[in-house]
């Protein structure tokens, strides 16, 4: 029998173990081990005995399926913050800033993140990045970060500034990291190596664990 990555699940490999979001049950959760180390041996193309594909589809990482192995979520390093630029603050991105968020966050409270996450799928032609543009929005969400509740809100921040990219037809990633001992979860806005939405000091010390584009 043949194993593929259950549907709904990312994962990525952090403190030398992999970690996994399971976006449909909408959790975090590591494997035993034991189970870790027979992932591990068949995300690196090993091959893995009928007990450890049963263990597997057990654990609710794998189902039976064609493909190849899976693959950890991967997306460039951040190596800077667009928000830390000197742009000039426009007030009817940052009034989109804030709506944006609050949307988002009333969202989050009725309805399942997978099904916000499909809804950013960009709206039609993307371009590359506009650093100007980006960087004005990145500034609009560093000024709602004063007005607004900032602290604790990395996720809708986030998916707000995403859409607002998308719709002013900006091409960037919305990206879902962790870090574990102790364990925590950061979502933060990037494009090619800059940071948007997201603090780089904080996203630095996160891996990614889901990237939507």
């Amino acid at each position: 029998m043949s194993l593929t990555l259950r549907a709904g699940i990312s994962w990525c490999v952090c403190a030398r173990q992999a970690v996994f979001l399971d976006l449909v049950g909408d959790r975090y959760f590591c494997l035993p081990e034991t189970l870790d180390a027979i992932f591990r041996r068949w995300a690196d193309g090993g091959a893995i005995d009928p007990a450890g594909r049963d263990a597997l589809i057990a654990a609710g990482v794998a189902e039976p399926g064609t493909g190849s192995p899976p693959a950890a979520a991967c997306y460039p390093a951040a190596t800077h913050d667009l928000a830390n630029g000197t742009q000039h603050r426009s007030i009817p991105i940052t009034l989109a800033a804030i709506v944006g968020q609050l949307r988002a966050q009333r969202r989050l409270k009725r309805e399942p993140l997978a099904d916000i996450l499909t809804d950013l799928a960009p709206l039609g032609r993307a371009d590359p990045g506009n650093d100007g543009l980006l960087g004005r929005i990145a500034s609009a969400f560093a000024t709602s970060g004063m007005l607004l509740r900032a602290a604790d809100q990395c996720l809708p921040r986030a998916i707000a500034a995403a859409r607002l990219c998308r719709r002013r037809g900006q091409q960037v990633a919305l990206i879902l990291g962790v870090r574990l001992d102790p364990f925590a979860a950061h979502s933060w806005v990037q494009s090619g190596d800059a940071v948007v939405v997201g603090d780089f000091e904080q996203v630095r010390l996160y891996t990614p664990i889901l990237v939507v584009q």
